[in-house]
């Protein structure tokens, strides 16, 4: 029985053992799976994300492993992950100019460019910034200045004081190798007093570093570069411990201190080396070839500036860079030619449409416009014309009116004149007439009385003196009607005494009697004289007024 037990005993051992060991392998494989199926699979956009902080995190140490991690970051960001994308290129573009690839820095941050919304300005004046130190770099300083204005305009109108700091410093830069010291200064100190308000290290110490790009005080400025490289030390940044390093052996150099001088450049040539620094390595090359120039080693000044002329050379592809904007040019305008041609595509007929109604609506309205304005400036003009017409319808009317109111005056002052003259020529030819009657009846007494005699003579003289004494008792009436023309005449007699304030009585009571135009023997008649002597008064008067023989007498006093 015991030689039977053995085997069944064995494989059932077996068979218990396989299934142990089965179990322990389902558990096993459980337990190692199952962490890992709980795990949601890696997306592409985390994928990116990573690529991007390997990057930011290796920029400043490893430039070179900083743009290999950006540039897969962008190759792998799609469509949707616009923003990654840009980060990515903007972080090569970073790595590039550090390692002295001015063109491929230029050429990302122009594909970044291509591609941020016209409404994140921020993000477009980062760039901007960026593009102004690749073209400080490439000692275009013209574009520089012009990049850097730009991104200083968004920033200022974004009230974003960091990126505004990192223009000043770029800007600072761009001063000090066009040996503006002053303002350098100015632009690196506005740069260092916001970053130090926000506490932004990595800023401060680019900042410091900057500020001994030229000579000044080397006290100051060597306290600058040595807390720039204890913060760059302590942040790590290998690239700009290299530029520390090359600027602290510019200011001993400066100082004459060669010797410090070379151990600094020594450094600063480890660093960069280490990275692939070609733009630090130059910088370097030059640095030092001047310290071996002024000790005196001239074969080592040399070949320091050979080296520099070789790293030169490479750095300085202008006209790559220059076919880098020309492309990215190329493929805008061909990008928005084809833009352009499928929108005209889409809207040909109705653009025409909507020109054709816009040019009826247009012409119409121009029509309405000008038929308006042509019956509004007829109507301006009738209304001047009748204005016109009617004012001076209203100054003839008033000037008519005036000419008649002279005229009516004129006419009553006639009249009154005509009727007194009217009135004294009648008096006049009344008084003429009785005395001439009265010298016909003493004529008629004195012939009857020459047929008469004796006694009866000289009571016919004494009737005819008689009657003479009572006709110059009537005479008074003749005398009054004188004073009256003389008393009608005062004003005239105060005019010719004014003009001629020589004459006699008799020569301005012939003036008035000759005034009215009364002839001579009128005169005479009223004066009791003859005409002879009339006549003699007259010449007399004449003379007085001393007239002309073509003077008119009578017409000159009726003119006074």
């Amino acid at each position: 029985m015991g030689t039977r037990l053995k085997p069944n005993f064995f494989s059932t051992f077996v068979k218990i053992g396989f299934i142990f060991m089965r179990h322990i392998l389902i558990f096993l494989l459980l337990v190692c799976i199952r962490p890992f199926s709980a795990l949601p699979a890696t997306s592409s956009e985390e994928e990116v994300r990573l690529y991007i902080q390997k990057a930011e995190k290796e920029l400043y140490s490893n430039p070179r492993q900083a743009g290999i991690y950006a540039l897969k970051a962008a190759d792998n960001a799609d469509s949707s992950e616009r923003d990654l994308k840009i980060r990515a290129l903007y972080v090569y573009a970073h790595a590039a100019r550090f390692l002295g690839d001015f063109d491929g820095s230029a050429a990302a941050l122009y594909e970044a460019l291509e591609i941020i919304p016209a409404q994140e300005h921020s993000k477009q004046g980062e760039i901007y910034n960026l593009l102004s130190s690749i073209y400080c770099s490439m000692t275009d300083y013209e574009r520089a200045v012009e990049w850097n204005d730009k991104a200083a305009t968004i920033f200022v109108a974004e009230k974003d004081s960091v990126n505004l700091a990192a223009c000043y410093n770029n800007r600072g830069i761009i001063h000090a190798y066009l040996h503006q010291f002053d303002e350098a200064d100015t632009y690196l100190h506005k740069a260092l007093a916001i970053n130090r308000s926000h506490k932004n290290l990595k800023a401060i110490a680019s900042n410091l570093n900057n500020t001994c790009l030229y000579e000044g005080d080397i006290k100051q400025k060597l306290a600058n570069i040595n807390e720039a490289i204890v913060i760059n030390k302590h942040l790590n940044a290998t690239w700009s411990l290299g530029e520390n390093y090359n600027n602290m052996g510019r200011q001993l150099y400066f100082a004459g201190r060669y010797q410090e001088a070379l151990q600094a450049l020594e450094k600063a040539m480890s660093l960069a080396s280490s990275i692939g620094a070609k733009e630090l390595i130059c910088d370097n090359c030059e640095y030092s070839s001047m310290v071996y120039r002024d000790m005196g080693n001239f074969r080592e000044a040399y070949q320091r500036l050979t080296q520099l002329y070789t790293l030169s050379k490479e750095l300085q592809s202008e006209n790559k860079l220059r076919a880098v904007e020309m492309e990215m040019l190329q493929q805008k305008n061909q990008q928005h030619r084809q833009e352009i041609e499928a929108q005209q595509h889409a809207y040909e007929i109705e653009l025409l449409k909507r020109n054709r109604t816009i040019l009826i609506v247009v012409l119409v309205f121009l029509f309405v416009i000008g038929f308006l304005v042509y019956r509004w400036e007829k109507r301006k003009k009738n209304m001047q014309l009748i204005e016109t017409r009617y004012n001076l319808e209203q100054s003839e009317h008033e000037l008519a009116e005036l000419k008649v109111q002279q005229q009516e005056a004129a006419l009553r002052s006639i009249q009154t004149e005509l009727e007194g003259s009217r009135q004294e020529a009648t008096n006049f030819a009344v008084f003429l007439q009785s005395r001439n009657d009265l010298l016909n009846k003493i004529r008629d007494m004195i012939k009857s009385g020459y047929k008469m005699e004796g006694s009866e003579v000289a009571i016919h003289l004494k009737k005819i003196n008689a009657l003479i004494t009572q006709y110059m008792a009537g005479d008074k009436a003749g005398n009054a009607l004188l004073l009256n023309l003389e008393e009608k005449n005062q004003d005239f007699l105060h005019r010719l005494e004014a003009r001629h304030p020589n004459l006699t009585q008799g020569e301005k009571y012939l003036a008035t009697l000759l005034r009215v135009n009364l002839s001579t023997k009128k005169i005479s008649m009223l004066t009791n004289t003859i005409p002879k002597t009339v006549n003699m008064n007259r010449y007399r008067l004449r003379k007085s007024l001393q007239l002309t023989t073509d003077t008119d007498l009578t017409e000159y006093l009726q003119s006074i």
